[in-house]
């Protein structure tokens, strides 16, 4: 069954590539000028660029994190062990992003720029996302003492997937405020909040999506199940 864990993976990655350019098109088009204000250099240099690379990476990571259990369940392996830390850290490491983009989208909405100039500001927020990261690593510590592991990482995965939603319904109508402003970069902030709900709210499929192709494959090979 782990092929099909690497299968989810693959599918997943290959989503965010394929709508890198859709939503970097969509999210800084300007109808007065009928087109997309970001040039046709600055759209192909985003594939060259390590961050977004970097980022990509992170979120196959924090799938693959979260399909451990999955895997293990259809291989009817014991769950119980070290592995279940991985997917509690992962999922409130996503909470702490959908959170921080939160931020980030209401604080370029009311202050005018996206990422603060003063350093103290990035030292808060920093506090802010570990912090953040902590407090749910702790809720979901104790879902997982109380839940099966198959159920724990159903609810972890609603709850990614309710938390990517609202986040979405702030950065969405935020961008679009922004986006009316005339200053430098103006969206860069609140489109980060819109990828990043984007990002995680297909991440939270994975699970559902793994069972699907593990319950296709038992249907068409029993022998092998």
């Amino acid at each position: 069954m782990r092929k099909w864990a690497v299968v989810v993976v693959a599918l997943y990655g290959i989503s965010l590539i394929v709508l890198t350019m859709p939503a970097l098109i969509a999210g800084f088009w300007d109808p007065a000028e009928g087109g997309p204000t970001l040039d046709d250099e600055i759209l192909k240099s985003v594939y060259y660029n390590w961050p977004y690379w970097l980022g990509v990476c992170v979120f196959l990571l924090s799938q693959a994190a979260l399909l451990i259990i999955p895997v293990r369940v259809s291989l009817k392996k014991p769950t119980r062990t070290r592995p279940v830390w991985l997917p509690i850290i992962t999922s409130a490491f996503l909470m702490a992003i959908l959170i921080g983009s939160f931020i980030m989208a209401v604080s370029e909405a009311v202050r005018g720029k996206a990422f603060a100039d003063e350093n103290i500001w990035l030292y808060i927020s920093l506090a802010v996302l570990l912090a953040t990261w902590a407090i749910w690593g702790f809720v979901f510590y104790k879902w997982s003492m109380k839940l099966e592991p198959g159920a724990f990482v159903a609810k972890v995965c609603r709850w990614l997937f309710t938390g990517s939603v609202l986040e979405l319904l702030v950065a969405v109508p935020t961008h679009i405020v922004v986006r009316n402003r005339n200053y430098c970069c103006a969206g860069i902030g609140t489109f980060c909040g819109i990828t990043a709900g984007i990002a995680v709210m297909l991440l939270s499929f994975g699970p559902g999506v793994f069972f699907l192709f593990v319950e296709r494959w038992k249907r068409l090979r029993p022998d092998r199940s």
